[in-house]
């Protein structure tokens, strides 16, 4: 009997808590969770804009994907780029029951580049949410937050690809990827200035081979001398149809510096070609002005480094003091992304040791090229040509 009345006592106390949980607990608790709810699927709402301002805001990248050369892969545990690097040598003339060359062929391979992340947190604590209560306000706090971090992801993305780092010890024109401020093993997407090296028979390895080694795998690269407007127009010239040759087209986009874009203005005549390019470049490029350069468009962007004198206007070291304009064939560019990780974002979470919650936007891709001998670069360019 004592047995029976102490499990049913038990079972009383039970049934208690659960209704003075029910009744005490669940207002706050839910109240809690559903703030969670809301600001992490208004986060994600958010995603599309995001990833579109992200991704326009970078010349370079909007040129490449406006130009289809943007697409996801499912994870793997690198990028593979495949890549001709000889002709098919089966090439023949014949006539009727002539002989047809049918041997095995070579002439391609691939290049792989490692993944890159980046990440921008945003936090909210609770101090914050009660100063902002109520669902409107709360929102409008998030989106500022959003903001601030869509903002600092653009700025960190764009210095990866157009500047990347210097090396310690530099030698003309050596840059690298940029390296994680918490974590120094973590690298960057590999910058312009890496992929297009103003020393084109560097002995370094960019997608897993050395153009050192293999000449079919050095892009184009001339000092120039220019004094003159007229000088300076020769030897872009000259660099873009080095670029041109062979098959897979010309270069069809010019990045430079500031000074840069405004030396080649000043080079430009009446008789030239100086106008801004139709509504459609403009749109992708963000509304920025894009000069022709025969079958390319040029623009400028404010981190192009100096390879010349090893500067970087990120860095902060040393000073720019030449201007350098990188030709790109976007068909020989390869822009990748994580299919499940392009500027996602995570659901906000509460570390045990902060009265604050703390969500990620999150990126993983690569940037390569397939085809090194198709790009360019002009560089020690003076930037005191006036006439």
């Amino acid at each position: 009997m004592f047995q029976k009345l102490v499990r049913w006592l038990s079972d009383r106390l039970a049934h208690s808590w659960v209704i003075l949980a029910n009744e005490s607990g669940a207002v706050p608790s839910s109240l809690t969770d559903d703030y969670d709810a809301v600001l992490t699927s208004t986060l994600r709402a958010m995603q599309p804009r995001l990833r579109d301002n992200i991704t326009r805001s970078n010349k370079f990248l909007a040129w490449l994907e406006a130009n289809g050369r943007f697409r996801m892969q499912d994870g793997g545990e690198r990028v593979q780029v495949a890549l001709m690097y000889a002709q098919n040598n089966t090439a023949d003339i014949y006539s009727a029951y002539g002989i047809l060359n049918t041997a095995p062929q070579d002439g391609i391979t691939s290049a792989f580049y490692t993944w890159s992340q980046l990440s921008v947190s945003i936090a909210i604590s609770r101090k914050e949410e009660r100063q902002n209560s109520g669902r409107s306000r709360l929102l409008d706090l998030l989106q500022s937050k959003t903001q601030q971090a869509e903002v600092s992801i653009k700025e960190l993305l764009n210095n990866c690809v157009t500047s990347g780092q210097i090396t310690a010890t530099a030698t003309l024109g050596q840059f690298t990827a940029r390296t994680g401020s918490m974590d120094s093993g973590a690298l960057g997407p590999l910058p312009l200035a890496a992929l297009i090296d103003a020393t084109n028979t560097r002995s370094v390895s960019i997608g897993n081979i050395n153009g050192n080694t293999y000449s079919f795998w050095r892009n184009k690269a001339k000092s120039s001398t220019a004094t003159t407007f007229a000088g300076l127009k020769l030897e872009l010239n000259n660099i873009y149809n080095q670029c041109a040759q062979g098959v897979g087209g010309a270069p069809d986009l010019i990045v430079c510096d500031q000074k840069g874009w405004e030396t080649y203005w000043g080079a430009l005549t009446v008789n030239d070609r100086y106008v801004k390019e139709d509504k459609r470049t403009v749109d992708i490029l963000g509304g920025s002005e894009a000069l022709a350069f025969r079958g390319s468009v040029m623009v400028w962007d404010e981190v192009v480094p100096d390879a010349q004198t090893n500067a970087s206007v990120v860095d902060g070291i040393g000073t720019v003091t030449t201007s350098n304009y990188y030709l790109i064939n976007s068909e020989a560019m390869e822009f990748v992304t994580d299919s499940q990780t392009d500027f996602i974002t995570t659901p906000f979470v509460r570390p045990e040791n902060q009265d604050a919650k703390v969500a990620q936007i999150l990126w993983m891709g690569a940037l390569g090229t397939n085809n090194r001998r198709k790009n360019g670069v002009l560089y020690n360019v003076s930037q005191s040509i006036t006439a």
